[in-house]
C-alpha cells in the first residue's frame, strides 16, 4: 500500500474508531440492501468498459474489489482513502481473494497524486457527501476529480438522499437519530461517528442540487436510480469536453 504524504483529513478519527464494524453497520442499517446497490454501481462503472478505474473513498474497499471480481477485461483499479486503518482492512481482503490488479493508495482527496485526465471512470461509494458536505475543501475534492477523469469519463456516486415525501423524510430522520446514532454507536464505540454520519445524511444535499453542484464543474448529469424510498441515490454524471 503505497502512501501520499500529503494525507490529512477532519474525519479520520471517526474512521479509525469504526473501520473494525464498518461493513456491519453498513448490512445491518441498510438490511442488506447496500451489497446490491453497490454491485449495480460496479455493473454501472463496467458498462462503460474502462481501463482506468478509481475508487475514490475506498474504505474498506468493497467497491474496488467487486469490480475486480467482475470485470472481464484486465483493467488497472486504484483503491483511494485518507483512513489508513480503513484501506488496510481492504488490502487484507483483496489479498485474501488473490485480487493483484488492485493499487491501495492513501492519501488526500483535495490533492491526488495523479495526472490529469488518468482515469476513464471514478466511482464514488457514500463518500460524496464528506468530502462536499460542510466541508471547507469540497470545491477542491470536486475539481480534482474533474482533473484525473478523462473527457467523457463517467462519475459515478452512490449517495444518501434525501427522501420527497415529506413523510418518508420525518421517518428517515427519526430513524437516524434514534436507531443509526445509538446502535451504530454502540457497535461501533464512537457514537460521535454515527451523530455525524445521521446529521450529515438527513441535511445533506437535494438531487437537484446535487445536478447544480456537478454542473458548476463541468459535469453533465446523465442519470440516477433511487433507492430505499429515496434514501439513497445512484448517480452517474459524465466530464464535459473543454
Amino acid at each position: 500500500m503505497k502512501t501520499d504524504k500529503r494525507n490529512k483529513y477532519p474525519l479520520n478519527d471517526y474512521y479509525s474508531y469504526i473501520y473494525r464494524r464498518y461493513d456491519l453497520i453498513n448490512r445491518l442499517f441498510t438490511f442488506g440492501l447496500d451489497k446490491k446497490w453497490r454491485k449495480q454501481t460496479v455493473n454501472i462503472c463496467l458498462s462503460y468498459h474502462p481501463e482506468k478505474v478509481l475508487d475514490l473513498c475506498s474504505g474498506t474497499g468493497d467497491i474496488a474489489i467487486k469490480i475486480s471480481e467482475s470485470a472481464e477485461n484486465d483493467l488497472k483499479i486504484t483503491a483511494y482513502d485518507c483512513n489508513e486503518e480503513m484501506l488496510s482492512l481492504a488490502n487484507n481482503k483483496a489479498q485474501n481473494k488473490k485480487l493483484e490488479n488492485i493499487e491501495f493508495i492513501l492519501g488526500n482527496a483535495a490533492k491526488l497524486p495523479f495526472k490529469d485526465k488518468s482515469f476513464d471512470c471514478i466511482a464514488i461509494a457514500f463518500g460524496f457527501r464528506n468530502l462536499t458536505y460542510n466541508n471547507e475543501a469540497g470545491k477542491k475534492h470536486i475539481m480534482e476529480m474533474n482533473r484525473v477523469l478523462r473527457d467523457k469519463g463517467k462519475l459515478i456516486i452512490l449517495e444518501s438522499g434525501i427522501p420527497k415525501n415529506i413523510f418518508i423524510k420525518v421517518l428517515f430522520g427519526v430513524y437516524l437519530r434514534i436507531i443509526l446514532i445509538p446502535i451504530g454507536g454502540l457497535i461501533s464505540g464512537s457514537w460521535q461517528a454515527y451523530k455525524y454520519l445521521a446529521e450529515s445524511s438527513a441535511n445533506f444535499y437535494s438531487l437537484a442540487e446535487i445536478k447544480q453542484l456537478l454542473k458548476d464543474y463541468n459535469f453533465h448529469f446523465i442519470h440516477h436510480r433511487n433507492y430505499f424510498l429515496g434514501a439513497a441515490n445512484l448517480i452517474v454524471a459524465e466530464k464535459l469536453m473543454v
